[in-house]
């Protein structure tokens, strides 16, 4: 065998010869190929307050063409005018006017050669944002609060889905461990591809986690008891009161002298004795639980000059 390829050079060479030449005859011919590819379907002249979504979204198109060398199936789409489109489900026949290509081409074939359209009108809602989140604080503390900056977004989408969303909820916030309040960038769960923001002044959304201690109780002993509005001379006793008040540990562990006491109003009070509690006066974080003893208060008919009255109600 390899004998005759070595005594036949001649003959292959003719060959070769022969196999280019028929290569060259057929590509300067200029005879039309057949190719066969997938091309998107596309939308022209649609409403901008519309949105619109093709079954199938891409049609199979066998096509003819002479341009071997720059033809790109890439650049061949199915574009459909919708100029005197109307919301809801509509079929679309597609025909060869309906391909669009750079280059000359003769369609041999569409398949298939009808769609789905379904048309829809665009709405915007402004919605809620409401936290998601999971974990507890570190023990000893708890979650006070969640708020999103901003509260709310504004979104489009199609009517049907739009109308269908009561909330958007952010990504999940993680509060293990936690032992005090901090700021977060979160992302947003929207619940649909097609569901835009329309607030593109708004760069992100910030979750504002309050965390506060646990509350504790505490008693205040010979807590101060001030006269206010007297008119009257005016005697108590005792002077002092007690308290048990309950409220967040650094708060209570904090307080100075000066933050808890009692006041009682005269501006209403004739002369005469009597049993009263006085008011008590804390921080807005802590709650009074008990308070003792009763003071006794005698109001006598003695009227007090200005000045003295100045002088004795400083709480006035």
């Amino acid at each position: 065998m390899n004998s005759f390829f070595r005594e036949n050079s001649a003959f292959k060479a003719l060959a070769v010869f022969l196999a280019l030449f028929v290569w060259y005859l057929s590509k300067e011919s200029g005879e039309p190929i057949q190719m066969s590819f997938f091309t998107p379907v596309v939308f022209k002249n649609v409403p901008d307050t519309y949105q619109v979504e093709s079954d199938p979204t891409q049609i199979n198109i066998v096509a003819l063409t002479r341009n071997r060398e720059s033809f790109n199936p890439l650049e061949i789409q199915a574009v459909l005018d919708l100029s005197n489109s109307k919301p809801g489900q509509t079929p679309y026949q597609i025909s060869e006017r309906d391909i669009l290509s750079p280059l000359e081409v003769k369609i041999a074939r569409i398949q298939p050669t009808q769609v789905e359209l379904s048309i829809e009108e665009l709405i915007e809602a402004e919605l809620p944002i409401e936290p998601r989140f999971q974990g507890k604080p570190k023990k000893g503390f708890l979650l006070d609060s969640i708020a999103i900056n901003p509260s709310t977004i504004r979104v489009q989408g199609p009517k049907s889905i739009v109308e269908s969303i009561k909330r958007v909820m952010t990504s999940q916030i993680d509060l293990n461990g936690l032992d005090n309040s901090l700021d977060l960038i979160v992302q947003l769960d929207l619940p649909q591809n097609n569901i835009l923001i329309r607030d593109q002044d708004i760069d992100y959304y910030t979750a504002e986690i309050r965390i506060k201690s646990l509350p504790i109780k505490k008693r205040f002993d010979n807590v101060p008891v001030y006269l206010r509005n007297t008119v009257f001379v005016s005697v108590i006793n005792p002077s002092v009161f007690n308290v048990f008040v309950e409220g967040p540990a650094e708060v209570l562990n904090s307080l100075q002298p000066a933050e808890i006491y009692g006041i009682i109003d005269l501006s209403k009070t004739e002369p005469g004795s009597y049993q009263v509690k006085p008011k008590p006066v804390t921080p807005e974080e802590i709650t009074v639980l008990q308070q003792w003893p009763t003071v006794s208060l005698w109001v006598k008919p003695d009227r007090l000059e200005s000045e003295q009255e100045a002088g004795l109600d400083i709480f006035r």
